[in-house]
């Protein structure tokens, strides 16, 4: 070939150039946890324990105000009996017919009805 032609083929030629490729690195899940996903299990198990143990408390105060309540309801039902029987005894022990048995029989006092006065209450 001659060298004109040369010249023009190699000004026509246009060298083929390799596409540049960039390399992109793309995050491929691999199935893990991630450290975001770690935190927030973790602070979501730390209320889920909290919370159960609040409710745990709570029913165990429950409980025992329970118990006392009723042991002091049964004390009051017991003080109460002990109270009527209490009140029924002094009814028994403030009749006048006893009263006067006891003082003329064992003390040896006698009635004299001249020297009785009756008070009338206004009630």
């Amino acid at each position: 070939m001659s060298p004109l032609v040369e010249k023009k083929v190699q000004q026509n030629y246009v060298p083929h150039r390799e596409k540049e490729t960039k390399k992109v690195r793309e995050r491929v899940f691999k199935g893990g946890i991630t450290k975001g996903e770690k935190v927030i299990y973790a602070m979501a198990l730390i209320a889920v324990v909290c919370v159960t143990y609040a409710i745990v408390s709570n029913y165990a105060t429950m409980y025992s105000l329970n118990h006392e309540m009723q042991q002091v309801e049964s004390q009051i039902n017991n003080q109460e009996n002990v109270n009527s029987g209490l009140t029924l005894q002094v009814k028994e022990l403030s009749d006048p017919e006893r009263i006067l048995d006891i003082a003329q029989n064992e003390l040896g006092m006698k009635l004299n009805d001249e020297s009785v006065k009756v008070i009338h209450s206004n009630e």
